[in-house]
């Protein structure tokens, strides 16, 4: 079945279609992605989605009623409460897997809607359900972190210009490397999803 993206317009029956009428991404989101510590472990994440301009383009124009370039704080709830279905669908779109396993997320908490320019912003909080002690963490154990559309409706990317996948306070010894999960291939097999490959010192 279908997992239901967050927003009504996303929500489109693709259930029975072959891969080339449903031919895929229809949307574009840049992915930033901030991994939260605590104590030597992984606790959770901040993420920020922006949204293409042309998915963008019918939010800002329902819901910038001023036009002012921003979502004031009684826009952005308005078109959270039209658009956004479920909170807790987020959570299906946040990917750690340690040993190639996925572990469980927490749901969504602090969403904020934003614009930046033309484009949408979703910032928001997911935590663990139970940290991940990140000690070793690449010599014996593998961590690999990201966001993304399993039914690659949206193709998620990476910013050219700063780390997309990154610590907000690194602890010491522990690196990121940006690669393709091809363990975990997606849309029939033929896409291979970005992923942050964690490593730590003991």
């Amino acid at each position: 079945m279908r997992h239901f993206l967050p927003l009504c317009l996303l929500c489109l029956p693709l259930i029975g279609l072959a891969p080339r009428a449903a031919a895929h991404p229809h949307v574009w989101m840049e992915l930033d992605m901030v991994l939260l510590t605590d104590k030597g472990s992984l606790t959770g994440f901040e993420i920020t989605w922006t949204w293409d301009e042309v998915y963008s383009d019918p939010f800002r124009k329902t819901y910038d009623k001023n036009r002012n370039g921003t979502f004031e704080p009684a826009e952005a709830a308005e078109l959270q409460n039209n658009e956004i279905t479920s909170l807790a669908a987020f959570s299906e779109f946040v990917f750690v897997r340690v040993q190639g396993e996925r572990v469980p997320v927490g749901t969504l908490k602090a969403l904020t809607i934003g614009l930046k320019g033309d484009q949408m912003q979703f910032h928001f909080q997911v935590p663990l359900k139970k940290p991940i002690p990140l000690a070793g963490i690449g010599a014996g154990r593998t961590l690999t972190v990201g966001s993304y559309d399993p039914e690659y409706y949206i193709e998620s990317t990476l910013p050219e210009d700063r780390p997309g996948v990154r610590f907000a306070a690194p602890p010491p010894g522990c690196t990121i490397k940006i690669v393709e999960d091809r363990k975990h291939p997606i849309y029939f097999g033929m896409v291979y999803p970005q992923v942050g490959a964690v490593t730590c010192a003991d």
